[in-house]
């Protein structure tokens, strides 16, 4: 059976439940491939600048420079990167080129200690760990999980802190990292992190339910603050940066506190989810003492998990004359007349269909995928099955049922109100002398 690539939790066909599919990576994959034509057009300009003597082209902003050894260890970390297969551990040419990556970041520190310099530019201490850090973690990766995936986000942090002090003027922040070199880094840690987008930290960023969506957003906001801080530092007056970098340290805070609120909000929602699922399969789990029969709480998890999925509805079953069988005879012959009756029904239930007792000596069948139409038909044919049914203690005498086929609105997982709704149809039946099964709708 072929049910597609995407469903949601809980929905049902042909009595089958389908689990939540894996989010999709394609944008994950586009977002791959954007940063490696971005990471190759980085070392293909800085290239051209060391061969045709372009400054601009391998120094964009600053003295920082994106020297060969950076030029040549980038190459390397771009074509270690197009080697990888996805959710397989680091083939042996993957595994030569990132040892080489990491080779020539250890050749040329020694150099630099020994007076050699490899033409313009040097590759300074947080490039080399940056290089470093990202070879480890794709090198880790499948062998040693958590330290690949510590590596990997470790490798993004000192070219994310070049780049904010390249925004905010802040050559302490850079060091001896150009700002080409910083994108370059950028564009590649992002593309290896990508391997991990399935890990319960990234998962919100590729998946599409309401909390993903909601990471999101936050993250594009969080973007916007960055960009709005590096603005403010280039184009406001020398007299106003003290108060404009105290009003985005504000909005700062606020910001950081409402993202604090709504996901204590989102967490304290789940975990009261959580927990009144677990209370209603515990009671969905016992059964009536005296029957043996489930209970309302199972036709009320019935209703809270086809309810917002599919079109359902419930029949009321009453035996007439039952309470005062009860108050004659005892509650032990009401019992008996019950389960006598629940007996027969159970033997011609469909598979989509649960029989429940309900408190007030009554039963209730619930059913999905129907119509009024078909609820009423259903009724009626439960009632005739009921025809043959004789009380062996009470001289043989008929045991007459009356229904009330209730349809609950699409979307509705609330049982009270269509059990309220059933009984009282059912009283004004009796009251009027109207057919035994009635039709109603869920207020």
């Amino acid at each position: 059976m072929d049910y597609g690539a995407r469903f949601h939790a809980l929905k049902a066909r042909d009595g089958v439940f389908l689990s939540p599919s894996h989010p999709s990576l394609r944008p994950l994959a586009w977002t791959r491939k954007v940063c490696l034509v971005l990471a190759g057009a980085v070392l293909l300009v800085a290239a051209e600048g060391h061969i045709y003597g372009i400054s601009r082209l391998y120094a964009p902003a600053g003295e920082s420079a994106l020297s060969l050894p950076t030029l040549l260890a980038g190459t390397g970390a771009v074509a270690a990167t197009m080697l990888q297969r996805p959710l397989r551990r680091s083939s042996q040419r993957e595994t030569l080129v990132w040892a080489l990556v990491i080779a020539v970041c250890l050749i040329t520190g020694l150099g630099y200690r020994a007076g050699i310099e490899f033409g313009a530019g040097r590759m300074g201490l947080n490039t080399a760990i940056s290089y470093v850090l990202l070879a480890g973690g794709q090198l880790c990766y499948r062998r040693l999980p958590m330290s690949s995936f510590g590596l990997s986000i470790m490798a993004l942090g000192l070219p994310f802190v070049a780049a904010i002090g390249y925004l905010n003027n802040a050559p302490l922040l850079f060091g001896q990292m150009s700002l080409s070199t910083s994108a370059l880094l950028l564009a590649l840690g992002v593309a290896n992190v990508a391997r991990h987008a399935r890990k319960a930290v990234l998962r919100p960023l590729v998946s599409g339910s309401k909390s993903g969506r909601a990471v999101r957003g936050i993250l594009l906001a969080w973007l916007a603050l960055v960009a709005s801080q590096a603005v403010s530092v280039r184009f406001v007056p020398a007299p106003l940066l003290p108060t404009s970098g105290v009003a985005v340290m504000v909005v700062d805070a606020l910001a950081m506190l409402a993202v604090i609120l709504f996901l204590g909000m989102k967490y304290d929602a789940n975990a009261t989810r959580l927990r009144l699922t677990e209370w209603r399969l515990y009671n969905a789990a016992l059964r009536d003492p005296a029957t043996g029969m489930r209970g309302r709480a199972s036709a009320e998890l019935y209703s809270a998990t086809f309810g917002p999925i599919t079109s359902h509805g419930l029949i009321l079953i009453e035996i007439d004359d039952l309470g005062a069988l009860s108050q004659r005879f005892g509650p032990a012959s009401a019992e008996r007349v019950l389960r006598l009756v629940a007996a027969r029904l159970q033997r011609d239930l469909s598979p989509e269909e649960l029989l429940c007792r309900e408190e007030e000596l009554g039963l209730l069948l619930m059913c999905r995928n129907c119509t009024i139409g078909t609820l009423g038909a259903r009724a009626e044919e439960l009632c005739a099955l009921a025809a043959d049914l004789r009380d062996p203690e009470r001289e043989m005498m008929r045991i007459d049922l009356s229904a009330a086929a209730v349809m609950a609105r699409r979307g509705d997982g609330e049982l009270g109100p269509a059990i309220r709704r059933a009984r009282a149809a059912l009283r004004q039946s009796r009251s009027g002398g109207s057919p035994r099964v009635v039709l109603c709708e869920a207020a």
